[in-house]
């Protein structure tokens, strides 16, 4: 009868300090990211827009350093190309667009790029696959994708379609 006693006792403060420890644990949550909100860029209607362009390559470009000294005067003139004479490289001056341009490379001879943009209270990015055989052809349709961001707009986080009031 003793050891009947002993073992409920340690029986009943095995079961009190396990019943204590489960109340005693934190509820379970489960936390969600709030989603951002929409907004929605009007379109750069000043003139001239000051360009700043930064080119890296996110693979080992053989001549990088060429690449940024001569790239972001072709990539204006192609800008310009695009709307005529609205863009102009911000020389010692601080720019209103500032472009990175990071450059891929398949390993297979074609080119594609990502693109990140900041203008004084926004950014847009996208992204080209690798499906250029030219750089030239690249830095066109980059240059023609910006000014279609600049001249109408664009959303951030917003369902599709996006309209710009």
């Amino acid at each position: 009868m003793k050891r009947n006693k002993a073992d409920l006792l340690s029986f009943t403060i095995v079961l009190t300090f396990l019943l204590m420890a489960v109340a005693s644990a934190p509820p379970r949550q489960t936390y969600h990211s709030k989603p951002q909100p929409c907004t929605k860029h009007q379109p750069i209607n000043y003139s001239p827009v000051l360009v700043k362009v930064n080119i890296t390559g996110s693979y080992n470009m053989k001549d990088i350093t060429e690449v940024q000294r001569i790239r972001p005067t072709l990539v204006l003139d192609d800008l310009n190309i695009a709307n005529y004479s609205k863009y102009k490289l911000a020389d010692g001056v601080t720019p209103n667009l500032n472009l990175y341009i990071t450059l891929n490379n398949d390993n297979y001879g074609h080119y594609g790029a990502s693109v990140t943009a900041y203008v004084y209270d926004g950014d847009f990015n996208f992204t080209i696959n690798t499906d250029y055989v030219t750089l030239e052809k690249l830095y066109s349709d980059i240059a023609y994708k910006i000014n279609g961001y600049v001249t109408g707009g664009w959303c951030k986080n917003c369902p599709s379609p996006c309209v710009i009031n």
